[in-house]
């Protein structure tokens, strides 16, 4: 199943969930955020009540969810315990939320199974393959990925990107609060015990400060026609 797989790992703002959804429609695989199935574990529990830091509670709601991934036209959804859950997965609040729910060790290993029971579900109906992005895709969920890139940005880039991001979606955005925010995000990714943030050995390295989406877009391709011809 790996050998159908690309991982695109990154810091939050690089551009690396954009990227992984234009990758996939250029070569015709399939997009997977991974990112939203931590977000809706979050907002399920914060939802019924439960305290976050809550492990045993919130571990629960990571095994008995049901997440599906849908496409609405060209855009992405995401259905939560059967309701179209998309609009609420990714506000500045709940990204606020998540720090121990994606430091959930149970939480984790329930996702990361999800995720491979994912992408065994859409290769079975007959997908060409599987783009996923997150954090720790090309070191955890599918080391044996033959095709790992790490998405990169300095901090400001990245800021201004999420705040483009929440304000299309009619959010008030305090500059310096989101900068502080993703930098600590960055910081917490990095010190995780497990699934930490970190670029695989063999990850090609994409640093996305100075390219726009079409320009990032012509790198992956170009770098994903190089590996798949060595690989035939």
């Amino acid at each position: 199943m790996h050998d159908r797989v690309i991982a695109i790992d990154g810091p939050a703002g690089s551009g690396k969930s954009t990227a992984a959804r234009r990758l996939s429609d250029a070569i015709g695989y399939t997009y997977l955020n991974t990112g939203a199935m931590y977000r809706a574990v979050a907002f399920v529990a914060s939802e019924g009540g439960i305290d976050l830091n809550n492990d045993e509670r919130v571990a629960e709601v990571a095994r008995s969810i049901k997440f599906e991934y849908c496409l609405k036209g060209e855009v992405q959804r995401f259905i939560v315990n059967g309701q179209d859950r998309s609009e609420n997965l990714f506000t500045a609040a709940l990204t606020g939320q998540l720090k121990p729910v994606v430091n959930n060790l149970a939480v984790r290993a329930a996702l990361v199974d999800k995720m491979r029971h994912a992408v065994r579900d859409f290769l079975d109906l007959g997908v060409k393959g599987v783009v996923m992005e997150g954090r720790d895709i090309g070191t955890v969920v599918f080391p044996e990925a033959p095709i790992k890139f790490y998405i990169h940005a300095c901090l400001e880039a990245r800021t201004k990107r999420r705040a483009r991001e929440l304000e299309s979606r009619n959010e008030s955005v305090d500059f310096d609060g989101l900068r502080k925010q993703i930098q600590y995000r960055d910081e917490t990714d990095r010190a995780r015990e497990v699934g930490k943030l970190i670029q695989a050995p063999d990850a090609i390295d994409i640093d996305t400060t100075d390219l726009n989406e079409e320009q990032t877009l012509q790198r992956l391709v170009a770098e994903v026609d190089k590996k798949l011809s060595t690989l035939d």
